[in-house]
């Protein structure tokens, strides 16, 4: 059970760097762009429920298998709550952007390249609290 997390984080940021390919395909194909948006789109969602699933397994898994750390004590519990967050703000734009907004438009490219960056860096942190 303690390896759970750790192996869907890895899981979860594959479908984070896929999800992100596929935006910035969408982002500079010629052509194609609707299907590619709507495949975006998709995967997206999967991958926000698997960041918010990972998030409370990592919890679950510190509240349940691990007495040497705390809840909130370490970077990679705050890279992860940030991660959420900046998810969060990306899925929010997008719904803004169904309904034709052109600063939701701006900024959910930033959001979502911030949060795969900060997905690499929260990966890392990770490593370092690996049993």
């Amino acid at each position: 059970m303690i390896y759970l997390h750790p192996i869907a984080g890895a899981v979860t940021l594959l479908l984070l760097a896929y999800v992100s390919s596929l935006g910035l395909k969408v982002r500079t194909a010629r052509r194609d762009r609707a299907p590619l948006g709507a495949r975006h789109e998709r995967w997206a969602k999967l991958a926000y429920w698997a960041v918010l699933i990972s998030w409370l397994g990592g919890v679950a898994s510190i509240a349940l298998d691990r007495d040497d750390l705390r809840v909130a004590g370490s970077l990679h519990f705050r890279s992860g709550t940030l991660l959420v967050l900046l998810l969060s703000g990306s899925a929010l734009t997008a719904r803004a952007m169904r309904r034709g907004s052109a600063d939701a438009r701006a900024w959910h490219p930033w959001l979502g390249a911030a949060a795969v960056l900060l997905a690499a860096a929260h990966a890392a942190a990770g490593l370092r609290l690996t049993p």
